[in-house]
């Protein structure tokens, strides 16, 4: 426990000092710094803000942030279940073989329709690190030289259904669901499936000094069997 102690407030420190770092670099949307203050000057002036990278607040300079996160983890999953190319888009090397085989693992003649029900608990930042990523002697266009990581988890009500060739539903339906009815013509006769809690650790990356700069999945964390994820 106090192993665990001391490494949680470590890593305060670590978000607390990435925020500053982002901050400096106008990399928060609406969020504006004065940039000529030193370390310490900022460091104290923002204080109260800088140490809020695991805030749920809406006021939160990581607000947008998380929001965002949670639509590419939406989009991510529907691209999987649709074996969609926008899973490249989405991911980077370290992760795509992962989603790859994840999408891989589907019938061929089935579909698969992914529903995204609510947050059970919002989406949450738990570790955020920034650092210069571009080093070169003219400023980028983008007016930030920083690369930033974050480890965010997902704690979200999500249901698959599946059906057939003949649109047969194979999903554990939801309790109060009716039978299916029989199926006329091409229409489909959906049937609801049972949700399912599905929480998931993934890591985040963006190099906010490239143009097309996007938010990808890098990797997804998964906790030791038996044992409780502390935060």
């Amino acid at each position: 426990m106090y192993r665990q102690f001391l490494q949680n407030r470590i890593n305060y420190g670590k978000n607390a000092f990435s925020m500053r770092h982002i901050g400096l670099s106008d990399s928060f949307p609406g969020v504006e710094i004065d940039p000529s203050m030193g370390w310490f000057r900022s460091t104290y002036h923002y204080a109260r803000r800088i140490f809020q990278a695991q805030s749920l607040k809406s006021t939160a300079w990581v607000a947008p942030m998380r929001q965002e996160f949670l639509e590419q983890y939406i989009k991510l999953n529907q691209a999987m279940m649709h074996k969609s190319p926008q899973m490249l888009d989405l991911t980077m090397e370290a992760y795509q073989d992962e989603a790859i085989a994840l999408a891989r693992n589907r019938e061929a003649d089935h579909l698969y329709i992914w529903n995204f029900h609510r947050e059970v608990t919002p989406t949450r930042i738990l570790s955020l690190r920034a650092g210069d990523g571009d080093f070169d002697k003219e400023m980028p266009e983008t007016g930030s030289r920083i690369g930033i990581q974050a480890l965010v988890r997902f704690d979200t009500e999500q249901s698959v259904e599946i059906y057939d060739r003949q649109g047969k539903a194979l999903h554990t339906p939801l309790l109060a669901a009716e039978p299916q009815p029989p199926r006329l013509g091409k229409t489909l006769h959906r049937v609801t499936a049972a949700p399912k809690r599905v929480t998931e650790y993934l890591i985040l990356d963006k190099a906010m000094y490239l143009t097309d700069a996007k938010w990808r999945f890098r990797a997804r964390l998964v906790p030791t069997p038996g044992r409780t994820v502390a935060v």
